[in-house]
C-alpha cells in the first residue's frame, strides 16, 4: 500500500521529518504587509519537488490514482501515458501528450472547502488544466473540449448470435371471392436459415393466376460495416427507376448490425458536459426524452425522437440546480448517408421476371448498379449512381439540403441513349403547423420505353411493389403534393396530383378537406367533416359530422351527411344523403389472445352495402374473416378470408405459431413442478407472452436488436424460478431457445429437538431455496419444495436430515409437529 504524506498547518512531524508550524493568528491580524522571502531556515525541503500519489478527479468523478511531482504552485504528471488507460475520453494525441508532460499551474486558490460541493464551480480552461489539494491529495483535471473524446458513439457493434443453425419462416394465405365469380387465393412464405451473421433468405408464393413463383433466394453475410449478398434478390435501384429483381451478387454498406444504427440515422448531438448532468430535449416546448450523462463529450440519445428536420432545446441541469439551453438544428432520416459515414454500393447480375407457372424466370439480359453516398455536413448530403444494361449505361446524381423548414431532394439523370430525367422533392420538418409535400419528375424516354425492363409485381411477404412512376409509358411528367394546416383543434388539407404519359390523355386530382373536432368528453368525439374533388372524369363532395364513442373493449363509429357525384364523361349525376354506422368490439384475454368483432352498414351515393369481419391473434398465429353484402340493386355476396402464422426452429426446439412474424425468434420454454402458476415472458420489460410449467411459446421479434428477457409470476405466490435478466442478440433468421424452470413451494412449521427432547436452539437449516434458523425454543418455519429434504445443524454437531416426503399438505402449508434430530 503507498504512503501518502500531508503536510498539515499544524506543530507536527512531517513524513520528511522536518517539524511545521503555523503562524499566529494574532501575528497575521496585526500585520499590514506580509511579504516572501523564501521558507525560514531549516524548512527548504518544503520548497523542494516531491513524489505523491493523488486521487484523480474528472467530472467531479474519481477515475483512478496519478503519480505526481509536486511544488509550491505546480504539479507534473509522473506518467502521463497512465492517464489515457484510466480516462478513456481522454484523446489520445501527440498535442495532448505534450500538454500532460509538462509542468501544471496547481490552481490551489481555487480549491473546493468541500469537496464535491455543487457550490464549488468547474475550472473553465481553454486547454488542460488542474485543482491540486495537497491536504486531500485530490487532484481535479479540466480538459477542454477539444481534447475528448466523444462519449456514447463509439463504432459499437451487435455480437453475431453464437446459437446453432436456427429457422424461421413465415406463413400466410388469403382467399377471396364472391357468390357470382371465381374464388382467387395467394399463398405466402418467407423463410430464413440463419447461422451466427450469416443467413439464406426465401420468399415465395403461390398464387391462383400465376402458380408457384420464387420472389427472391438469397445468401447474405453481414460483416461490422458491410453486407454481401448472392442469389435472386431485389437491387435497390434509384429515384427514376425503382428496384429491379436480378439473379447475381451485391455489396453494400449496412449500419444494421451497430449498437446505435437507429441514432446513427440522425444529427450527432455531441453536448460538452463540464461535471455530471441531466439533459432534456424538447420540441416546440414539449419534453421528448431526456437522460443523466456523465461530465464529457457526450454524445446525446437521439434514437426516440422523430423523422422530419426541426429545431430541438436541449435543456441542461447542472447538479448544483443551474440550467442552460441550447438550440440544434436536427435531422433525422434513413434515406440521407449519416454524417461521417460514407455510404458505397454495387450490384451485379441478369434482370428476372415474374412469369406463370414458372418458379424463377432469369432473363439474358445484364443489368449493373454501383453509387455512393455522403453527407457534407448537417444541410447537405450528395449521392451518385451508374446504373444500366450492357447495351444503355445511366448516370444520376442527386443531393439533399436540409433546413428548419424544409427538406429538398433535387436529382438528374442521363443515359448513353439520349434519355434524360429530372426530380425535385420538398417535404415539410412536420413540427409546425404548417406543413407540405411535393414531388414533380419529369423523364424523357429516346425509345418511349421504360428506362430498364420493368418487372411484375408478385405480393408476398419479403416484396415491396416497385417504383410505378413508368407504368404506361417511358416519357412522362407527375406531380404530387399536399398542404395542411393546423388552426386550433380543425385541420385543414389540400391535396392533388397530376400524370402525363406521352400518348396518353393527362389524368389530375385535386381537392382540398376539413375536419374540425368540436366535442371530446366522456369517451365521445364529434367531428365536422367536408371535402371535396375534381379529376379528369369526376366530381364529388361531402359535407357531415362524424361521432365516435369508445368504452374499454367497446366503441362505435356513426357519420352523416350529404354527399354529390358527377360523372363528367357521360354527364351523370348523383345526389343524395349518406352515412353509415359501425360497432367493435374487443377483447384479449390473460393469455395475450386478442378478438375483434365489427359490424357495420354504409350508404353512400349510389349503393348501399353490409359488412361483418370477425378476427382473432393467439399465440398460434393469427386470422381475419370478412363478408360484405350489397343491399340495393342485389348484388352478389364477397367474402375473404386470411390467416397469417410462423414456425421457429432451433437449438433443438420447433414451435408453431407466433402473432407478430418477425425475422427472428425466441422460443420460451417452462419445465418445473409448479404446474398452476402463470408466468408472463418480459421483453424489455413488456409482456409478450404466458407460460405454465410444461409450456413453450414462440415469439418473433425484430432482428439487429439486442433484447433483455426475464419471468414475472401473474400472482404472488411460492415458487421457486430464476428472475434475473437474459441478454440475447437476434440476427435475421436466429431463434434463442430459453429455458426456465419453476418449481412449488410449501411453508413447513414445526420444532426441532434433540433426541433428549430438548429444543435446538439457533439451528440453522437449509432447503434447496433458502437458509433459515430455529428460535430460542426450536421452531421454525422454511420454505422448501415438496418431497425434498430439509438440513439441520447446531452448534458444532453433525447435521441431521428430514425428508419432507409424504409430508401432508394444507394447501401450500404443512405442520410438521416435531422434528426429532438424530
Amino acid at each position: 500500500m503507498r504512503k501518502r504524506c500531508k503536510i498539515r498547518a499544524a506543530m507536527l512531524l512531517g513524513c520528511s521529518g522536518v517539524m511545521t508550524a503555523t503562524l499566529p493568528m494574532a501575528a497575521l491580524a496585526n500585520s499590514s504587509v506580509i511579504k516572501a522571502v523564501g521558507p525560514p531556515a531549516g524548512f527548504g525541503e518544503l520548497e523542494q519537488p516531491r513524489e505523491v500519489v493523488a486521487d484523480l478527479y474528472f467530472g467531479n468523478r474519481k477515475v483512478g490514482e496519478a503519480w505526481l511531482i509536486a511544488q509550491p504552485g505546480s504539479v507534473t504528471f509522473k506518467d502521463p501515458a497512465q492517464l489515457f488507460k484510466v480516462l478513456p475520453e481522454l484523446r489520445a494525441s501527440p498535442e495532448v501528450m505534450a500538454r500532460l508532460s509538462g509542468k501544471l499551474p496547481d490552481h490551489v486558490a481555487q480549491v473546493c472547502p468541500v469537496p464535491g460541493s455543487t457550490s464549488c464551480k468547474p475550472l473553465e480552461t481553454q486547454d488542460i488544466d488542474v485543482i491540486y489539494d495537497a491536504d486531500r491529495f485530490r487532484l481535479d483535471l479540466f480538459v477542454n473540449p477539444r481534447f475528448l473524446n466523444v462519449v456514447g458513439s463509439s463504432d459499437a457493434y451487435l455480437q453475431p448470435p453464437t446459437t446453432p443453425l436456427s429457422l424461421t419462416s413465415s406463413i400466410g394465405g388469403a382467399i377471396a371471392g364472391s357468390t357470382q365469380g371465381e374464388t382467387v387465393y395467394n399463398f405466402q412464405n418467407r423463410t430464413i436459415l440463419g447461422f451466427r451473421n450469416g443467413r439464406i433468405r426465401s420468399d415465395s408464393a403461390y398464387a391462383s393466376d400465376l402458380g408457384f413463383i420464387v420472389d427472391d433466394l438469397v445468401a447474405e453475410v453481414d460483416t461490422r460495416q458491410h453486407r454481401y449478398a448472392a442469389g435472386l434478390f431485389w437491387a435497390p435501384g434509384i429515384d427514376f427507376t425503382g428496384r429491379r429483381r436480378i439473379a447475381g451478387v451485391g455489396f453494400t454498406t449496412q449500419f444494421d448490425t451497430r449498437v446505435d444504427h437507429e441514432a446513427l440515422q440522425a444529427t450527432p448531438l455531441i453536448l460538452f458536459l463540464s461535471q455530471p448532468s441531466r439533459v432534456e430535449i424538447l420540441i416546440d416546448g414539449r419534453l421528448v426524452t431526456s437522460g443523466s450523462y456523465p461530465a464529457g463529450n457526450q454524445a446525446i440519445d437521439s434514437s426516440a425522437l422523430p423523422d422530419g428536420s426541426y429545431t430541438l432545446l436541449l435543456r441542461i441541469r447542472a447538479p448544483d440546480g443551474s440550467v442552460r439551453e441550447e438550440r440544434r438544428f436536427f435531422v433525422k432520416s434513413s434515406a440521407i448517408a449519416p454524417l461521417g459515414k460514407p455510404v458505397y454500393f454495387a450490384f451485379a447480375g441478369l434482370l428476372a421476371n415474374t412469369r406463370a407457372d414458372r418458379a424463377i424466370s432469369v432473363s439474358n439480359t445484364v443489368y449493373y448498379q454501383v453509387g455512393a453516398a455522403y453527407r457534407l455536413n448537417e444541410k447537405v448530403a450528395v449521392d451518385a449512381a451508374i446504373l444500366g444494361t450492357e447495351d444503355k449505361p445511366i448516370a444520376q446524381l442527386g443531393g439533399w439540403l436540409i433546413t428548419d423548414v424544409a427538406r429538398v431532394r433535387a436529382a438528374a439523370l442521363i443515359s448513353g441513349k439520349g434519355d434524360k430525367g429530372v426530380l425535385l422533392q420538398l417535404g415539410s420538418s412536420g413540427m409546425s403547423k404548417l406543413n407540405f409535400s411535393l414531388d414533380v419528375r419529369r423523364v424523357w424516354s429516346k425509345t418511349g420505353e421504360p428506362l430498364i425492363p420493368l418487372p411484375t409485381y408478385v405480393d408476398n411477404f419479403g416484396s415491396v411493389p416497385p417504383l410505378g412512376a413508368q407504368s404506361l409509358s417511358g416519357s412522362y411528367a407527375q406531380a404530387t403534393g399536399s398542404v395542411t394546416y393546423s388552426i386550433g383543434s380543425a385541420f385543414l388539407s389540400l391535396s392533388g396530383s397530376y400524370r402525363h404519359d406521352e400518348g396518353y390523355r393527362s389524368d389530375y386530382s385535386i381537392g382540398p378537406a376539413i375536419s374540425w373536432p368540436v366535442l371530446n368528453r366522456g369517451g365521445f368525439q364529434l367531428i365536422l367533416n367536408a371535402d371535396a374533388q375534381r379529376s379528369r372524369s369526376t366530381a364529388a363532395a361531402f359535407a357531415g359530422v362524424r361521432l365516435l364513442y369508445t368504452d374499454g373493449g367497446k366503441s362505435a363509429v356513426a357519420t352523416a351527411g350529404y354527399a354529390s357525384l358527377k360523372d363528367r364523361d357521360d354527364g351523370r349525376r348523383s345526389a343524395r344523403a349518406v352515412g353509415s354506422l359501425s360497432a367493435q368490439w374487443f377483447n384479449e384475454t390473460e393469455d395475450h389472445t386478442q378478438v375483434a368483432l365489427e359490424a357495420a352498414i354504409q350508404r353512400d351515393v349510389e349503393t348501399t352495402t353490409a359488412r361483418a369481419n370477425a378476427e382473432i391473434g393467439s399465440q398460434l398465429g393469427s386470422a381475419r374473416v370478412e363478408v360484405l353484402q350489397g343491399i340495393e340493386g342485389g348484388s352478389a355476396t364477397q367474402y375473404g378470408f386470411n390467416f397469417q402464422t410462423g414456425v421457429a426452429f432451433g437449438s433443438s426446439a420447433l414451435k408453431v405459431g407466433g402473432r407478430d412474424l418477425n425475422q427472428s425468434a425466441v422460443i420460451a420454454t417452462l419445465a418445473g413442478s409448479s404446474s398452476n402458476t402463470a408466468f408472463d415472458v418480459l421483453i424489455d420489460d413488456v409482456p409478450r407472452a404466458r407460460l405454465t410449467a410444461g409450456s413453450s411459446v414462440p415469439i418473433f421479434l425484430e432482428a439487429y436488436h439486442a433484447y433483455q428477457l426475464r419471468l414475472q409470476p401473474v400472482e404472488a405466490v411460492p415458487v421457486a424460478y430464476d428472475s434475473q435478466s437474459r441478454t440475447i442478440t437476434l440476427y435475421p433468421g436466429t431463434v434463442q431457445h430459453l429455458r426456465w424452470s419453476a418449481d412449488r413451494l410449501v411453508t413447513v412449521f414445526g420444532k426441532a429437538v434433540a433426541a433428549n427432547g430438548s429444543p435446538l436452539v439457533n439451528a440453522a437449516i437449509k432447503s434447496s431455496t433458502e437458509t433459515g434458523q430455529t428460535d430460542e425454543n426450536g421452531y421454525f418455519q422454511v420454505d422448501a419444495a415438496p418431497g425434498e429434504t430439509l438440513e439441520f445443524q447446531a452448534g458444532g454437531s453433525p447435521p441431521c436430515t428430514v425428508s419432507l416426503a409424504g409430508v401432508h399438505l394444507e394447501g401450500d402449508y404443512a405442520r410438521l409437529g416435531e422434528v426429532i434430530c438424530k
